[in-house]
């Protein structure tokens, strides 16, 4: 049975895979695909070799629809009531082949040019906006005062939300990587679950209040879409909320991970041009979404050296697969000159992420604003002392691993507004 190799296992751990010290691991010779223990004690195959990852994200041999995993997966993934469940997860992301088709297009338009140029203009202003609101404080949680406000107001705004949807996603909690493997009953586990059932009813109720009152906006355009597709309500749901989570969560996650990357190399924060210059190497060097929803073998097949009978599901790690030395020159030093050409941090090939377009620029303005209005800006606490989204520090224990900051408070120079908070508003 194989196994993580040394290197591997300490690089699943992102408090190390970020940090100097991952520039001592190597992880030449060791299995690119191998089996992790889940914490009911089953075990799931786990892909980390950058070809190994490409692979199994384009070959007709593994799929995407989770029931391609049978009942164990099943119950792993559909803990809540059908309704809910329905309404949540039957988007592109877990379609294959016509399916796939017809709900990429249902999206694609809302993600359309000239969208994307509205929405990074709207967005430089919104960064600066939730700004003034703490710039005079001389310190705030940048998760929560800056980063998940601002990439939410971001995403929301392009795709043509009323206000109260905007706020009722900001009171909701952030969407965590989902405790799927945990027993029933768990605390975890039905926490999750009520925080699902609650997005659900807000996206139902988006798409009634749009049909009562349609306008120009990409979610009237896609109840339009749907019903002419013959699409249904829960894959419409499926898809608001794809489009929702998956642009907002990898935001936030980013500024935070870049931060955290930096401060460890101070020496790289004394030129914030050249920070911003290298977008793609922190993208590539912290890869938020670190881990995959499941892909499932449709027949026997070999992945990697690896032998898996059909049914059995593999994990791709994105994160790990953008560290590999067979395709990275020393991928684990983050170097802001490295030219970065086919990483995987938006997957590739079908599901290649139809959002790229839109999170890249908002990535960049949040890093951007911070550096450029936070003169001085440091960690309130000291680096090990952080909180991590679960699953990212360790073992695999939850599906979607984003490697990100559950909080991180700062502390920086007091500076005044840039407009009186009578014309902040945006």
């Amino acid at each position: 049975m194989a196994t993580a190799g040394p290197g591997t296992s300490l690089l699943m751990d992102v408090r190390l895979r970020l940090s100097p010290a991952a520039e001592e691991v190597d992880t030449r010779g060791e299995p690119p695909v191998w089996q992790a223990p889940l914490p009911d004690g089953s075990r799931v195959w786990v892909a980390t070799g950058y070809d190994t990852v490409r692979t199994a994200l384009t070959a007709p041999a593994f799929r995407k629809p989770v029931v391609g995993g049978g009942e164990r997966w099943e119950r792993y993934l559909h803990f809540t009531d059908p309704r809910t469940t329905g309404s949540i997860v039957r988007s592109m992301l877990n379609a294959d082949g016509d399916d796939h088709r017809r709900l990429r297009a249902l999206a694609a338009p809302a993600l359309a040019p000239d969208r994307l140029r509205q929405a990074a203009a709207h967005a430089a202003r919104l960064a600066d906006h939730q700004l003034d609101l703490v710039s005079a404080h001389g310190g705030a949680d940048l998760v929560h005062d800056f980063a998940h406000p601002f990439a939410v107001r971001a995403v929301t705004a392009l795709y043509g939300y009323p206000p109260e949807f905007t706020r009722r996603v900001l009171e909701l909690p952030r969407w965590a990587p989902a405790p799927v493997f945990a027993p029933a009953g768990s605390p975890d586990r039905e926490r999750y679950g009520v925080e699902r059932e609650a997005m659900c009813a807000l996206l139902r109720d988006l798409v009634a209040a749009k049909r009562r009152a349609p306008g120009p906006d990409p979610v009237s355009e896609m109840i339009a879409r749907a019903d002419s597709d013959g699409l249904d309500d829960g894959q419409l749901t499926s898809t608001l909320f794809l489009l929702l989570v998956a642009a907002y969560e990898p935001v936030t996650d980013f500024l935070t991970t870049s931060l955290y990357s930096l401060w460890h190399r101070p020496g790289l924060l004394a030129d914030p041009d050249s920070v911003t210059a290298g977008l793609a190497e922190l993208l590539r060097y912290t890869s938020p979404l670190a881990v995959t929803m499941p892909r499932f073998a449709a027949e026997p097949v070999e992945l990697g050296g690896a032998r898996l009978a059909a049914g059995d599901a593999v994990v791709l790690h994105l994160a790990l697969a953008n560290r590999d030395p067979a395709r990275f020159r020393d991928p684990n030093r983050l170097d802001l000159t490295r030219r970065v050409d086919h990483d995987l941090v938006f997957a590739h090939g079908p599901h290649f992420c139809l959002g790229t377009h839109l999170a890249v620029p908002l990535c960049r303005t949040a890093l951007e604003a911070v550096l450029r209005r936070l003169p001085g800006l440091a960690p309130a606490q000291p680096l090990d002392h952080l909180s991590w989204q679960p699953g990212s520090s360790g073992p695999l224990s939850h599906l979607h691993v984003t490697a990100g900051l559950r909080e991180l408070p700062v502390v920086f120079e007091p500076q005044p507004p840039r407009r009186p908070a009578a014309e902040a508003a945006v």
